[in-house]
């Protein structure tokens, strides 16, 4: 499999316990150090319900938004398991005007995972 950012192959290391496992990931070990990913869980409350943020990276990377999609395996499964009542959303950039709009369909408790971030005033001011 090719890396989607470098373009050159994703080389694992294989041993007996491996050796017919599929690889899964879209980005070399190279590139992930490079554009590494840094989670986190914001909790905004929306009308008639709450809105659950998980962040994948913070700094915006001028990348293919393919190369990460093997990470969102954990949150499918936490989706799965824990919220199923809620409606799950998966964005590459979540910004303002996209909140503003699932703030207005009024849709309960919803699950969103998102690549980047581009939100400027979040919370209160105090």
């Amino acid at each position: 499999m090719l890396c989607e950012i470098c373009r050159k192959k994703v080389r694992t290391h294989k041993n007996i316990l491996n050796l017919f496992s599929i690889e899964t990931h879209h980005i070399c070990e190279l590139c992930y150090q490079r554009y590494p990913l840094l989670m986190r869980l914001d909790v905004l409350p929306i009308e008639e319900g709450v809105l659950l943020n998980h962040l994948l990276s913070s700094r915006y990377y001028p990348v293919n938004p393919i190369a990460f999609m093997s990470f969102l395996k954990p949150y499918y499964m936490d989706f799965l398991k824990h919220h199923q009542g809620k409606t799950m959303i998966i964005f590459d950039i979540l910004d303002d005007n996209t909140l503003a709009l699932l703030d207005s369909l009024k849709l309960g408790d919803i699950y969103v995972v998102s690549l980047y971030e581009n939100i400027e005033g979040k919370g209160e001011k105090l």
